[in-house]
């Protein structure tokens, strides 16, 4: 009975060690045009940039997505799937997000 309580203790910090989470951020939006109406249930593209310094500063990621709007206008995405995110060093902060968004559905 000790060696299994001993084995099961062994398990359980091995599985805390090995569990990571994911290296993705939660991100949601209301998108509207330059008149001020919702985009509603179109695909519209997204330039993302993670700043490094200042809302000014040098761009360490950047990730253009092509999500679709739902009924009231809203977008979420999941930031980091891009490569490179991984390698961000985050305690060289602060960062700042940048967001660019064009209602029409261009990724440029």
């Amino acid at each position: 009975m000790k060696k299994l309580f001993t084995l099961l203790i062994i398990t359980a910090i091995t599985i805390n060690v090995f569990a990571q989470s994911p290296q993705k951020m939660s991100y949601q939006c209301v998108v509207r045009n330059a008149s001020g109406a919702l985009v509603t249930n179109q695909v519209v593209g997204i330039k993302i940039s993670l700043l490094q310094g200042s809302t000014s500063g040098t761009a360490v990621y950047t990730e253009i997505l092509t999500p679709t709007t739902n009924a009231n206008g809203l977008v979420s995405i999941e930031i980091g799937g891009g490569t490179g995110f991984d390698l961000i060093n985050w305690s060289a902060g602060p960062y700042f997000l940048k967001t660019e968004t064009d209602p029409a559905g261009v990724t440029n």
